[in-house]
């Protein structure tokens, strides 16, 4: 059984593309998917009262090997993933955990690694890489109104999500000469009808699999959005622009 239905497509198609061609541009789309939706974790045996939270150090996960190793904790994107874990048509259990604080439960108990789907076709993320993805602000409210977008979700949604004060994380390009310690330009684009629109990200990934050489500003969507109010360059923001993205016009913010 497991704590409500979980099937993290997103994260599974990342995962898959890892497996089949392992480098850094599939790995960062792996760490930006494992920031969105929610993972499974396995607690076939654990004496956990149903609705009970598993953050506690005291609640034995399920653990396993990384790629050299050292201790590994698994998480699955699926109930399906879990079963395959089990001799078939074994009892089973699983809780359902967003999947960034999953993230920081392994960081919190010190894996080398993080095991997601293991077996065929996984993806084991190192403990560097969970660090590195965990080490900004991130704005999950608005990743979750974002990928509920993509699913058929309110467009009015994703505008409130954007209106409650969070984390938002802006990109830093440097022009060429420039130095590393120098302000940095921000990434803009410019829209096919000539607009100029400001990017801005959920996430550190998100700006890795856009530009991974950009630096990452954080700031907070009131600041960013007083901007755009503002700005007689920027008419709009384009948010995650590697995708799912979205783009809010500035005549849409109250």
């Amino acid at each position: 059984m497991s704590s409500g239905h979980v099937d993290n497509a997103r994260l599974r198609r990342a995962i898959v593309a890892f497996a089949d061609d392992a480098n850094q541009r599939t790995m960062i789309d792996v760490l930006r998917a494992a920031l969105v939706g929610d993972l499974l974790l396995d607690v076939t045996g654990v004496d956990l009262p149903e609705g009970a939270s598993v953050d506690g150090a005291e609640v034995p996960l399920t653990g396993g090997i990384g790629p050299d190793g050292k201790p590994a904790m698994l998480a699955f994107t699926s109930d399906d993933q879990v079963a395959r874990m089990h001799p078939a048509g074994a009892p089973h259990r699983a809780v359902a955990q967003p999947a960034g604080a999953v993230l920081e439960m392994a960081q919190r108990h010190g894996v080398a690694w993080l095991s997601i789907d293991p077996g065929d076709d996984s993806v084991a993320i190192a403990k560097k890489d969970i660090a590195y993805a965990l080490r900004h602000p991130r704005n999950d409210r608005l990743s979750r109104a974002i990928a509920a977008g993509e699913r058929g979700g309110s467009r009015e949604a994703i505008v409130e999500a954007l209106q409650v004060d969070g984390p938002l994380l802006l990109a830093g390009e440097l022009a060429e000469g420039q130095e590393r310690e120098e302000h940095p330009r921000l990434r803009m684009t410019t829209r096919p009808d000539g607009r100029m629109s400001l990017l801005a990200f959920t996430s550190a990934p998100e700006i890795a699999a856009r530009h991974p050489e950009d630096g990452v500003i954080s700031t907070t969507t009131s600041t960013v959005l007083e901007r755009l109010h503002r700005s007689t360059r920027f008419s709009s923001l384009v948010i995650n622009p590697a995708g799912p993205w979205v783009e809010i016009r500035r005549d849409e913010l109250t």
